[in-house]
């Protein structure tokens, strides 16, 4: 069964590589994203662990007060709601609010919980809350407000009070890769689907949830070049710091590596220094980054 399933991937790679792509789009229709996308959330033990492990370094959130933003199916409400003293659960898909009622009313914690069907960018909280969890990431929070809400929600943090995740690292690579007219990212599905790296990792910017102010990204920067080529794309990751001890550094199911057309292409040899004029706004669009070079 499995080495048959395996030939079965192998005979579609190609197919597969905007397999992804699709599952991730968000479909503002019913304010959420395709079924199988959760599916792929709630399989993902390395993301659950993660946060679990966040949850864990802070004394499971023993007798705290929590808000978290975006609960979907609840795979990580139900870590630490047998601990805390109160929880708000925020969700905006309609479509999920018979899930959510019924799932919680099968637990004992169920009088516990308080749960807002609301906007998370504009709802108001009834109490100043120990932590938020805020799991709206995207790679370079570039399709999420996920910065855009921490800004909102910092203001119902108690004094101390954290957020998780704490901090974003974001990293890109110059590369050239193939990739269709139609298409302007996807994220990575198989290793296949890799392009043809041209420089190292570089750092693009870090963003502290708890004190991050701006809006977007605008930043003008050089790197050096190591392979001759065409540079046609961006290699983008983002690394996280859930809480510190805590970290995660992508997967298919949360701010996996993406391809990223550039907005200009430029032949460049071995040893070139290529200068790189970098926005976008938080929570717009990848297909809205800018990315010229020279």
């Amino acid at each position: 069964m499995k080495d048959k399933l395996f030939e079965e991937v192998i005979d579609n790679y190609d197919a597969l590589k905007y397999s992804l792509l699709k599952a991730q789009t968000f479909d503002e229709s019913h304010f959420g994203f395709p079924e199988i996308y959760y599916k792929i959330m709630e399989t993902d033990k390395q993301r659950v662990d993660a946060f679990h492990k966040a949850f864990q370094l802070n004394n499971n959130f023993k007798d705290a007060t929590v808000c978290e933003i975006g609960v979907g199916t609840l795979p990580l409400t139900k870590l630490y709601m047998p601990f805390v003293k109160k929880a708000y659960l925020i969700e905006n898909n309609p479509d999920l609010i018979p899930f959510i009622n019924k799932e919680i009313a099968k637990y004992p914690w169920a009088d516990k919980v308080e749960v807002i069907y609301a906007d998370a960018l504009t709802v108001d909280l009834p109490e100043k809350v120990d932590f938020v969890v805020g799991e709206l990431m995207s790679i370079y929070c570039a399709n999420e407000f996920q910065v855009q809400i921490f800004q909102h929600m910092r203001d119902f943090l108690k004094p101390g009070g954290k957020l998780f995740p704490n901090r974003i690292v974001n990293f890109a690579r110059l590369c050239e890769a193939e990739i269709d007219a139609d298409v302007h990212h996807y994220p990575v599905n198989f290793t296949r689907h890799q392009p043809m790296f041209l420089t190292q990792q570089f750092l693009v910017n870090e963003i502290e949830l708890l004190k991050e102010k701006k809006q977007g990204v605008k930043l003008s920067f050089s790197v050096p070049v190591l392979f001759s080529g065409t540079v046609n794309a961006l290699y983008l990751e983002s690394y996280v710091e859930i809480t510190e001890g805590s970290n995660f550094t992508g997967t298919d199911s949360l701010m996996p590596p993406t391809v990223l057309k550039t907005t200009n292409t430029q032949e460049v040899e071995a040893g070139d220094l290529v200068h790189i004029d970098f926005s976008f706004d938080y929570g717009s669009s990848l297909d809205d980054i800018s990315c010229v070079l020279s």
